[in-house]
């Protein structure tokens, strides 16, 4: 009863109970864990429970500790996408109040925020953040990239109202497709010095992996 207890699951019923439950709760845990000297590799093993806050898996797998990590370590993830796998080197932030991460793009800026969330991720309710963001930037922002778990179908339509009022693409990407093209670069890529180009983020609304030739 104190382990079921220690574990967080259902402490009543018979010994027999108990052990079952116990022996479900650790049966349940993936074995993730990776011998590598950047935690990052950990977090992309688990990179849409991160975008969707499966929180109670996270913490089985020793992800996280506290429901703030989530996001942190979704972001750290998807740094580690762009810098390792799709090999563009995020540049550095300035200030507090930015979005999660930037690229160069020729003479422009790419941006992207990520989105934790257990639901779908509506557009409309963080524009206006998106915007500041993108109105703030010291280089104008070709297209700005939205990556979470899924969108909302009415996101499509904000997307395409601010696109029209503005010379900023928004992209909106899940965290599962992200991985897919990271992977699939990384497949084919992964032994030689082929950068990602980052052209074929320039997408105005949903992310169609169709354009991509790896």
């Amino acid at each position: 009863s104190a382990w079921c207890s220690s574990l967080n699951i259902f402490m009543s019923g018979t010994k027999t109970d108990l052990i079952d439950r116990i022996l479900k709760y650790y049966d349940s845990i993936k074995q993730i864990a990776v011998n590598v000297a950047d935690d990052r590799v950990l977090y992309l093993n688990v990179f849409e429970e991160l975008a969707k806050r499966d929180l109670q898996f996270l913490r089985k797998q020793n992800i996280i500790d506290k429901d703030l990590e989530c996001e942190r370590k979704f972001e750290e993830a998807t740094n580690y996408i762009f810098e390792k796998m799709l090999k563009n080197k995020p540049l550095l932030l300035k200030g507090t109040d930015h979005p999660d991460g930037m690229l160069s793009f020729n003479d422009k800026f790419i941006l992207w925020d990520n989105k934790s969330k257990e639901t779908q991720v509506n557009l409309a309710d963080h524009i206006k953040q998106f915007d500041r963001y993108i109105q703030t930037a010291e280089k104008k922002v070709a297209v700005f990239m939205v990556i979470a778990p899924s969108f909302t179908a009415d996101s499509l339509k904000e997307c395409m109202k601010y696109t029209m009022e503005s010379d900023t693409l928004i992209l909106l990407i899940t965290a599962s497709e992200l991985k897919k093209l990271a992977l699939a670069w990384r497949e084919k890529h992964g032994n030689d010095d082929h950068v990602f180009p980052l052209g074929y983020f320039k997408q105005n609304g949903r992310f169609d992996d169709s354009i991509i030739s790896i």
